[in-house]
C-alpha cells in the first residue's frame, strides 16, 4: 500500500503569513506600512535567500547593484534600511552555502585583517564610548553591514575570470545609474520635472542625484567611472569603453559639483601620465579620446556653463567662508573637532556627531547638517585615533601590495580600479561617502584583484603568493 508521495508537497505559507500579519498589527496598530512591509520581507527574504545561494555571480550582481542606489530606503525603527542593507543582510546567509561552492580556500591578505579592527573599534567606540550607546550601536551595526561587502565580494570572487565580470557588471550599472542622472538634469531643464533632483541645492541652483545619495556622490561616482572607462579603453581600445567615458565625463559635469570636477580632473591627469609611461598612447587612440571629450562637452557645456559660473563666483580664496558650502563644511570640521579633543583616542560612537551637533544654537537653517563632509574627520570623531590609524594602514596596506601585484605583470583591471580610487580619496575631503556601501565594493573589488592575481598562474612560486599575503 502507497502511503506517501513521491515528489515532496509545499509546505502552505499561509498560517506563517496570517501569523506575522497579526503580530505587526498588534504591535504597529497604526502602522500599516510596516506591516506591509513584514509580509513582503517574509516572502520575498527567502526567496531572496536561496537564489543568491545558489549563484555567486548573481550575489555580485545584487551587490552592485544596490550599491549604485542607495537614495531609495525604507525606514524601519528610526534608520534608513536602503538596498545595500537589504542585500548584505540576506548575503549575511547565504554566504556560508556560497562559500562551500568554492572549489578553493579564500587566500586572506593583512588588509583584511585591519579591516576587521576597524569594524571592531566602530563597535566598540559606539558602546562603550558614545553619548547615546544604544542609538550609536544601530548606526555601528550600519555600518559593519555595509563594510561586510567588502568581504562578501572577498569570498564571492575566486578568479580572474569572476573579477573581470565583476569589474564589467560595475562598469555597466555605473554607466546606467550615470544615464538616468542625465535623464533627470535634462527634464528638470527642459520640463521643470524635480524627480531625482535636489532642488536648491547649490543656493538657488538645483543639482541631479539620480539613484544616488545626493549630487556631490554622483559626481563622484561619475568621475570615477570616467577614470575606469578611460583606463580600459588605452588597454583594450573597445569603443564601449569609448562611449561609457564620455558619458561618465557629462555625468560629472551636471553634478555640479565642484570637489568631483577637481578630483576627476586630477584623476584623468594621473591616467595621463601613466599612459605616456607605459606607452599606451599614439595619435590614433589620443584622438579618439580627444572627440569623445568633445562630444561629452558639447552635450553638457550650454547647459552647465552658467550654472558653473556662479558656483565658482561664490567663491574667494582670501575668505573662504563666503562660499555658502564652504561655510557649512568649515562650521561641520571645526565642530567636529571641539568634539573629537573630547574623546581623541578612542572616538564617540559611529555617526555619533549629529547627537553632539548644536544646530539650534546656529539657527534653524543648520537643522540638517549635523553631518561631517570629510572622511578622515569623520573616522577620526567616530572611532577615534586608533580607528583612524587603522584605517589609514588598510588603505596603505592595500595600496602597497597593489603595487607589487601590479610589477608582476599588466592588469587593466586593477590598474582602472586605483586610478578611479584617487578620485574618491579626493572627492571625499569635502563629501563624505564611507557610510555607504559603493567605496567599499570598489575597495573588495582592489582586494579580490590583488589576492586572485597569481591564483590562475602556476608559474608564480611561493615567495611571490607570501609577498602578496604579507
Amino acid at each position: 500500500m502507497k502511503i506517501g508521495s513521491s515528489t515532496a508537497s509545499i509546505p502552505n505559507p499561509t498560517p506563517l503569513l496570517f501569523l506575522i500579519t497579526a503580530t505587526a498589527v498588534l504591535l504597529w496598530p497604526d502602522a500599516s506600512g510596516v506591516t506591509a512591509l513584514l509580509v513582503a520581507a517574509a516572502i520575498a527574504v527567502p526567496i531572496a535567500a536561496f537564489w543568491l545561494s545558489y549563484s555567486a555571480a548573481g550575489a555580485v550582481v545584487a551587490l552592485i547593484i544596490a550599491s549604485t542606489a542607495p537614495r531609495l530606503f525604507v525606514e524601519i525603527g528610526g534608520l534608513k534600511a536602503r538596498p545595500e542593507h537589504f542585500i548584505c543582510g540576506i548575503l549575511c546567509i547565504s554566504i556560508f552555502f556560497l562559500w562551500k561552492k568554492r572549489t578553493q580556500p579564500v587566500r586572506w591578505i593583512w588588509p583584511d585583517y585591519l579591516l576587521m579592527a576597524y569594524a571592531t573599534m566602530n563597535i566598540f567606540s559606539s558602546l562603550f564610548r558614545s553619548i547615546e550607546p544604544r542609538q550609536t550601536i544601530k548606526w555601528a551595526l550600519q555600518q559593519v553591514l555595509i563594510i561586510l561587502t567588502y568581504f562578501f565580494l572577498r569570498v564571492l570572487i575566486q578568479d580572474r575570470k569572476d573579477l573581470r565580470k565583476a569589474f564589467m557588471a560595475m562598469l555597466v550599472v555605473g554607466a546606467v545609474a550615470v544615464g538616468y542622472g542625465i535623464i533627470c538634469f535634462y527634464s528638470n531643464l527642459i520640463f521643470g520635472t524635480e524627480f531625482g533632483m535636489t532642488i536648491a541645492q547649490y543656493g538657488d541652483l538645483s543639482a541631479p542625484y539620480g539613484v544616488q545619495y545626493e549630487a556631490n556622490l554622483l559626481g563622484s561616482t561619475s568621475g570615477a567611472l570616467s577614470v575606469m572607462m578611460l583606463v580600459m579603453y588605452l588597454y583594450e581600445h573597445r569603443r564601449r569603453f569609448l562611449v561609457g567615458f564620455a558619458l561618465a565625463l557629462a555625468g560629472m559635469a551636471i553634478s555640479l559639483s565642484r570637489g568631483a570636477l577637481g578630483a576627476t580632473v586630477i584623476g584623468l591627469g594621473v591616467v595621463a601620465i601613466f599612459s605616456l609611461r607605459k606607452e599606451l598612447l599614439n595619435r590614433q587612440v589620443l584622438g579618439n579620446v580627444a572627440r569623445a571629450t568633445l562630444c561629452a562637452l558639447l552635450v553638457v557645456l550650454p547647459a552647465v556653463v552658467p550654472q558653473y559660473a556662479e558656483r565658482f563666483n561664490t567663491m574667494d580664496i582670501g575668505e573662504p567662508a563666503v562660499d555658502p558650502n564652504t561655510l557649512t563644511r568649515i562650521v561641520q570640521v571645526s565642530s567636529a573637532f571641539e568634539e573629537v579633543l573630547k574623546h581623541p583616542m578612542l572616538g564617540g560612537g559611529t555617526s555619533s556627531f549629529q547627537l553632539a551637533f548644536d544646530w539650534q544654537a546656529l539657527g534653524e537653517e543648520w537643522e540638517d547638517q549635523g553631518w561631517i563632509g570629510n572622511t578622515e574627520m569623520r573616522v577620526l570623531h567616530d572611532t577615534g585615533v586608533v580607528g583612524l590609524v587603522i584605517f589609514f594602514a588598510f588603505l596603505v596596506s592595500l595600496y602597497r601590495r597593489s603595487r607589487k601585484v601590479l610589477k608582476l605583470g599588466p592588469n587593466p583591471v586593477l590598474v582602472a580600479l586605483l586610478a578611479s580610487a584617487l578620485v574618491y580619496c579626493i572627492s571625499f575631503q569635502a563629501t563624505e561617502g564611507t557610510l555607504l556601501a559603493f567605496p567599499w565594493v570598489h575597495l573588495g573589488l582592489i582586494g579580490c584583484a590583488i589576492s586572485v592575481f597569481f591564483a590562475a598562474d602556476a608559474g608564480f612560486g611561493k615567495e611571490v603568493q607570501q609577498t602578496i599575503s604579507g
